[in-house]
């Protein structure tokens, strides 16, 4: 039996042991840590999945505030009216695919969903609806709150690098049946080729992709002009172009044109398509300015 099998099977004989006792957020932090150090794809699962078991327990039994785990290399995202917390990381494997993991956890009802373990989808339709507590898998990083009382759904912002060469960010909008599962796709958006249930924007791996949330100001065209004017928190991508026009159509090849963007506004209970805003919000001019440094993979963007 080799060292590293041995190894495994002390740091599971542990963690059965100990199964009854609660654990801390220092001994949470050292099982991820271990389980990211973990050179062999099966073991590194394996140590994933008895931090997720661990993990979902120190949840279920603390009733703690949302920042009480931020020791924790994860994705930690808030709800702005308080209605949940998204708990998302990702395990790389050798060959460059990512396994997802998430929880979401309802601070009032104190319930939580764990969502299964999960890797990219390699084909993510804009058509799909995930089944209850099914997800297409990526790592969220922004939510948006239902824009008027009658909405009863959630977007959330992502990204995934589903390919070597090739990642995307997605507008997502997830639906929740009480506290106990979410579906995720809903019929909310209007694109340039029609209705869609999520959008996502694939684009090549080496560069930097703005999709915000952010305070704007725009004038749309084509509506009545007491509906033209928007000064209001809208959806803001970047333009993308090939690197060359023959590599039209392949995504690997794709970056932002710079400082062209366009938008999704929410217009008469859609997030429709708009073209060609003037995005003006700092955060965006400084996504600019680190766009002009050298890109690096980022596995936990904003």
């Amino acid at each position: 039996m080799n060292k590293r099998a041995i190894l495994l099977i002390v740091i599971s004989a542990l963690l059965y042991y100990s199964s009854s006792a609660q654990y801390s957020k220092v001994e949470l932090k050292q099982l991820l840590d271990s389980t990211r150090r973990e050179r062999n794809d099966s073991d590194r699962l394996v140590l994933n999945n008895q931090f997720k078991e661990k993990l979902l327990n120190y949840i279920n039994t603390q009733g703690f505030a949302p920042d009480s785990l931020h020791i924790l290399p994860i994705g930690k995202t808030e709800s702005p009216d308080n209605y949940f917390i998204f708990y998302n990381w990702n395990i790389q494997q050798n060959k460059g695919d990512n396994i997802y993991s998430a929880i979401i956890y309802f601070p009032s009802s104190k319930q939580t969903i764990a969502l299964e373990n999960k890797t990219s989808e390699h084909k993510l339709l804009s058509d799909s609806i995930y089944k209850p507590n099914d997800w297409p898998a990526a790592l969220y990083y922004k939510i948006i709150p239902p824009k008027s009382k009658k909405d009863h759904y959630y977007l959330i912002l992502g990204w995934d690098r589903f390919e070597q060469q090739t990642s995307r960010k997605v507008i997502e909008a997830i639906t929740f049946l009480g506290d106990s599962a979410v579906i995720f796709g809903k019929e909310v958006f209007k694109t340039k080729t029609g209705r869609a249930k999520r959008v996502a924007v694939e684009y090549a791996s080496s560069a930097s992709l703005t999709l915000q949330y952010s305070k704007q100001k725009l004038t749309l065209s084509g509506v009545r002009k007491s509906q033209s004017k928007i000064n209001d928190s809208i959806i803001v991508v970047d333009r993308l172009m090939p690197l060359n026009p023959e590599l039209e159509g392949q995504y690997w090849a794709y970056v932002p044109v710079g400082n062209i963007y366009d938008g999704y506004v929410f217009f008469k209970e859609y997030w429709t398509f708009v073209e060609g805003i003037n995005a003006r919000n700092p955060a965006i001019r400084k996504e600019e300015r680190k766009r002009a440094q050298k890109p690096e993979l980022d596995l936990f963007p904003r």
